[in-house]
């Protein structure tokens, strides 16, 4: 049985637009639509893209397919209008299954641990008619234990702090998360009013919200996000709200640990309430909010957890493949576990050679590229590394990333400022052989995903400074042979010329672009930053040094 599910939508506040290939339960494909129109977020859009790989790489047609699986169940006649996109689109509409958007976040996070039971908790924006939920797992049971409103968001709660602060919501969250890590929670009290807990749930003040205060103006699912979503009791609460572009002071800085601090409090509460209510200590994040890595850790280090587990695909991108495995659990197919996310397209050789060859740019062939690389990396230089199958997800994982030495304290300014264009207080994560994390992190377990912080170690600290962030924690990608050889082995060459067991990544793009999909966009992000080499395959491109 060929399962496609898809995430995103038709309407505006739909965005992360994916698509996924079930065989029997077993995944095939994935990608997310960004990565194909080039648009970030894809917002408002199925995924054509998306769905036209996923048919190639399985080396099917549309015909070939059983079920199109999807979100927004509530949605008034969406099965309707997906029967004729994908007529129109692929001539010809499978039968369409239509699934609530939190089950399908809490189906992806579940399915993929690989746990048999498991507490489930969805922190999200909004989708069909709610923010989120949470839920005991066991076998293909989900038994719902209560459901968050959908003004009652933690999604719209840091969407509202990220336009305070002069960021895009559903968009900047991430800034604004790293910029907490640079003040001090001095408006606590503030936030404590804004948002409180409340048993296994939570209460955000509703007078702040823009679209409940003026219902009779916001109409549709969602404002814009290109209008503000929150009232002016917000400013009577915290001071007048940053202008896009205007300095940061410590004001701003301090709000914004604030609001990280205030949100990492509730969200380890409702843990607490939710493992009480389920009996269950292995929990499983879902949603958009499950992106906030240092709420991540708050929550892995409650003691009442057990096993945490965060899936590559938190956002909405996840929805696509929660609904896939929802159809083939009801089908009685098992689901296979999650260990990797290299699931998006792979470029031959040869078509690697054409493009160079149609731009004329100037190449070495390397007979090993993890050998040479570690070359450039111990010289201090800055590489793009284009290998294997695109990562489903947000995060670089070792196939299309940009790596350095981080043991140059000045490496994470001279990426963020001369190649990814960006703010200069975000940080930069850590790729790490998992055999080696014990060494350099406190308390860690298997995060192959990028999606949680951990401590360093202060006897360590000095000797990787450039992923150690303000706080003294780092973002790690706990990295394994298995799942991804060529990368394990180019750490560990640079371990041995190096003695340090990880290299900086981060995605080889330039800052409000998607992540590269194609050898063309990596050739275009490289000629277009201050990377100094780029490996596309077997192929090495360098700026200096190759006539």
């Amino acid at each position: 049985m060929y399962v496609i599910g898809i995430s995103s939508g038709i309407k505006h506040g739909h965005h992360d637009g994916a698509a996924v290939l079930l065989r029997d339960g077993e995944l095939i494909a994935a990608a997310e639509e960004e990565r194909f129109t080039l648009a970030k977020h894809a917002r408002g859009e199925l995924p054509r893209g998306a769905i036209s790989f996923c048919l190639k790489q399985a080396g099917i047609t549309m015909q070939d397919v059983d079920w199109i699986c999807s979100p927004l169940k509530t949605y008034a006649n969406y099965r309707e209008r997906l029967t004729d996109y994908f007529k129109y689109q692929f001539g010809h509409s499978p039968k369409i299954e239509l699934y609530d958007h939190h089950l399908c976040h809490a189906a992806s996070s579940f399915f993929g641990s690989g746990l048999p039971e498991a507490t489930v908790i969805c922190f999200d924006f909004s989708g069909d008619s709610s923010s989120g939920m949470v839920a005991h797992a066991k076998g293909n049971e989900f038994r719902e234990l209560t459901r968050f409103g959908r003004h009652n968001s933690l999604g719209l709660y840091y969407g509202m702090l990220t336009q305070y602060l002069g960021y895009q919501m559903t968009n900047d969250e991430y800034k604004v998360m790293g910029l907490s890590s640079y003040g001090r929670p001095r408006y606590l009290e503030q936030f404590g009013t804004i948002l409180r807990p409340d048993g296994i749930s939570y209460e955000l003040d509703r007078a702040l919200d823009k679209r409940v205060r003026d219902a009779e103006i916001y109409t549709s699912d969602f404002s814009t996000r290109q209008e503000r979503i929150f009232t002016e009791k917000l400013e009577d609460l915290l001071g007048p709200r940053r202008q896009r572009g205007q300095a940061l002071d410590q004001r701003f800085t301090d709000i914004a640990a604030s609001g990280q601090k205030q949100l990492e409090i509730v969200a380890t509460h409702v843990t607490r309430a939710a493992i009480a209510a389920s009996g269950c200590n292995d929990v499983c994040l879902a949603g958009g909010v499950a992106l906030n890595c240092k709420m991540n850790m708050e929550i892995a280090a409650e003691p009442s957890v057990g096993k945490l587990y965060v899936p590559p695909v938190p956002h909405d991108a996840g929805v696509a493949l929660g609904a896939a495995m929802l159809k083939c659990a009801d089908a009685g197919h098992k689901i296979a576990s999650l260990d990797h996310a290299y699931w998006g397209p792979e470029y031959s050789n040869d078509f690697i050679r054409d493009t160079l060859d149609k731009i004329g740019a100037r190449y070495e062939v390397v007979e090993d590229p993890a050998t040479r690389c570690v070359s450039d990396l111990v010289e201090q230089k800055t590489v793009g590394w284009f290998q294997g199958r695109m990562e489903y997800g947000p995060r670089a994982l070792g196939n299309r990333s940009i790596i350095a030495d981080p043991r140059s304290a000045g490496m994470k300014d001279r990426i963020n400022v001369s190649i990814k264009y960006r703010e200069e207080f975000r940080p930069f994560c850590p790729s790490v052989l998992i055999e080696r994390q014990d060494d350099y992190f406190e308390d860690t377990f298997d995060a192959p995903f990028m999606v949680v912080t951990f401590p360093v170690k202060e006897a360590v600290k000095d000797k990787i400074p450039a992923v150690v962030h303000v706080d003294g924690t780092a973002r790690i990608q706990s990295v394994h042979p298995k799942t991804n050889p060529l990368y394990s082995r180019l750490i560990g060459e640079f371990a041995k010329a190096s003695s340090v067991p990880m290299l900086i990544n981060t995605s080889l793009n330039i800052n409000e672009q998607p992540m590269v999909n194609s050898p063309l966009e990596a050739l275009h992000t490289y000629f277009c930053s201050g990377l100094d080499v780029l490996f596309l395959g077997p192929y090495r491109l360098s700026k200096i040094g190759l006539t």
